[in-house]
């Protein structure tokens, strides 16, 4: 198969056809020949494609060429759209055939009928009752989508409905009975997962992939895709995260309380007496639980001075948990089903309890408790690796030691791509010395002076990563009320909607942080200017990462220099990645960390990125955007 799919990437040839614009790269179609080796042989494969060497191209040809049945799985919706509306049209056409295809996301991007009827909110029906005045109104600007909509998707909502009310409305991984619902027929979850059942090719996300890597270790069985044989992990830098969210467990207070209240739905719907004393302790005792041990913000370990003052009161929360599924259990389907979903979460409290596992970490963050295993390798070897089925890794940015050791494909083999555009030519990284390090008291008034100087000379057209929400708030603040352009940040609407507005206004400024640094793809004029506070490394006192960390001392190795660093190497590469989408684009890349200077490990996030003139003087990026105006005036 592998000579077969060359021809399709070369000059003149199918995909040639198919695009106007096609330019045959040596890297598209070595990637491609070894994306179709590792279908064919059922084999593994950890490829690095450099941006622009149209990856989703290179892995979709082979794998629909093979004739078997695929699932990729990304990180972000951003991709699943590029991949539906332009590159499976594209190797439609390479084909000369059409390609079934479907994308399928977790249940709880679905509006749930069910839920709908026990709201009494069904067309036509009468007010629901909501828990908030606010959700109520929210809802009111559903209402007319919620009697429309022939897919049952949030996606196709304008603005961002509230945890709360969406809670209320979707499928729920935890609440869906599947078969058993007495709406299974016009349910939108089901109906999706009919398509896919058909599909030669699933998008789904790694979320879900997960889910059904899980579902089938458990049952031996079906899972939530259908039977596929082989999978394309796109975007694979973020698999190890989704692993660890997915293997782990959380308990919040929305959970415990929609649960409390399901189980009074079920009582009644089953003619039976609620046991309103436990939905009572499951509130009371949760919120107790809880709000002692939840931070203001962000992640704070579970250690065992912080639950002394509640463990006999978070033991007290796992009986009523399990005496829950006792009354439950025997009173019908439904109930059943609650009281299964009762002791998931004492399971889950328990092990966010157990601190003394090295193999994993428990944390509070506002609202919840969580755990999470530490090192996700020999889960992933025993259900997903060790499967006999093609799986193909593929990222802009995927560092193969990385892989290796976090992942646990230490056999796999590895290609990388270097990507095709002249940085040389067309980018400029400007690293200024005299800045304040973030830490430092007044750094972000300097910092904001720098970041709005800057989007004075590109004119707008800039995006601004931040390293945090606190560091996005504290720029926000200070810079846009200085700038005549448009000023969008992230929580303002729903990310792609966010996008849309910051790629329509041509002159407009966006500050984000976190999931902007990747899956941003902003062509042309509209980004011309890339801004990143600091360094991206990991929050000091991450649960997560300093349970990893002392994984890796434990071991007898250096948990800086083997996590952290590469870790924040490649999202410092991910957030150099958002400026060249094109080979037209053009731009500046400015880092404002003094770091990159008076650190020795400096030298090695400048060696990762693509070579560039770099300069210090914030003149040489004034000349470099006045050489634009030129340019394009002529």
């Amino acid at each position: 198969m592998r000579n077969e799919v060359a021809p399709l990437f070369a000059a003149g040839g199918a995909l040639a056809s198919a695009l106007p614009h096609y330019e045959a790269r040596l890297g598209q179609t070595r990637l491609a020949a070894a994306v179709a080796e590792t279908i064919e042989s059922e084999g593994h494969l950890v490829a690095e494609a450099g941006t622009g060497t149209g990856k989703s191209l290179a892995y979709l040809l082979p794998a629909l060429a093979s004739g078997r049945r695929i699932v990729v799985a990304t990180a972000t919706k951003a991709l699943q759209e590029q991949l539906l509306l332009n590159d499976v049209p594209a190797a439609e056409a390479a084909l000369g055939r059409p390609v079934r295809c479907a994308v399928l996301k977790g249940r709880q991007n679905y509006l749930c009928r069910k839920s709908l009827k026990g709201l009494e909110i069904l067309p036509g029906a009468g007010p629901a009752l909501f828990r908030t005045a606010e959700d109520a109104s929210e809802f009111e600007r559903l209402r007319a989508w919620v009697d429309a909509t022939e897919s049952g998707d949030r996606a196709e909502l304008e603005f961002e409905p509230s945890p709360s009310l969406w809670g209320e409305l979707s499928v729920g991984g935890d609440r869906c009975t599947g078969r058993r619902c007495p709406v299974v027929g016009d349910c939108f979850s089901e109906r999706a997962r009919r398509v896919a059942s058909d599909a030669d090719l699933v998008i789904a996300n790694h979320a879900l992939y997960l889910a059904d890597v899980a579902i089938r270790s458990k049952t031996d069985g079906a899972g939530i895709l259908p039977d596929h044989d082989a999978v394309i992990f796109d975007e694979a830098h973020r698999l190890e995260d989704a692993a660890a969210a997915w293997f782990g467990g959380r308990v919040s207070l929305g959970r415990l309380r929609v649960l409390a209240r399901d189980a009074e739905r079920a009582c009644r719907e089953a003619a039976a007496e609620p046991p309103k004393r436990l939905f009572a302790e499951l509130d009371r005792i949760g919120s107790l639980v809880v709000g002692e041990l939840e931070p203001s913000s962000g992640r704070q370990r579970l250690t065992a001075g912080a639950l002394a003052p509640v463990i006999d009161a978070a033991l007290v929360l796992a009986d009523a948990l399990g005496e829950l599924a006792c009354v439950l259990r025997g009173l019908g389907e439904e109930p059943d089903a609650v009281a299964r979903r009762s002791l998931v979460v004492a399971d889950d409290l328990e092990a966010c309890l157990t601190i003394d596992d090295p193999d994993r970490v428990s944390w509070a963050e506002p609202g919840s408790l969580a755990w999470a295993p530490v090192d996700v390798a020999p889960i992933l070897r025993k259900e997903l690796w060790d499967r006999p089925m093609a799986a193909v890794l593929v990222s802009a940015t995927l560092d193969r030691n990385v892989v290796a050791c976090r992942l646990g494909l230490a056999d796999a083999p590895a290609l990388v791509v270097e990507s095709p555009f002249d940085y040389e030519a067309r980018t400029l990284l400007y690293a200024p010395r005299g800045l304040p390090e973030a830490r430092e008291p007044g750094a972000y008034d300097r910092i904001a002076e720098e970041v709005a100087a800057l989007c004075r000379l590109s004119r707008g057209r800039a995006l601004v990563l931040t390293s945090s929400y606190r560091a996005l708030d504290a720029l926000v603040d200070r810079v846009a009320r200085t700038l005549d352009f448009p000023v969008y940040c992230q929580g303002d609407a729903p990310r792609e909607r966010l996008l849309e507005r910051f790629r329509d206004e041509v002159d407009s400024v966006l500050f984000a942080t976190q999931t902007f640094w990747q899956g941003v793809d902003v062509r042309g004029e509209s980004l011309s200017l890339v801004v990143i506070d600091k360094l991206p490394f990991a929050a000091p006192g991450d649960p997560l990462t300093e349970a990893r960390c002392e994984r890796i001392a434990r071991d007898g190795r250096d948990w800086f220099a083997d996590y952290s660093l590469p870790a924040a190497v490649l999202q410092l590469r991910q957030g150099f990645g958002r400026l060249i989408r094109s080979h037209g684009d053009r731009g500046v890349v400015a880092i404002l960390d003094p770091r990159l200077h008076t650190r020795a490990y400096g030298r090695q996030f400048l060696a990762a990125l693509p070579p560039c003139p770099v300069v210090e003087d914030v003149r040489a990026v004034a000349a470099f955007f006045e050489e634009e105006v030129v340019r394009m005036s002529a």
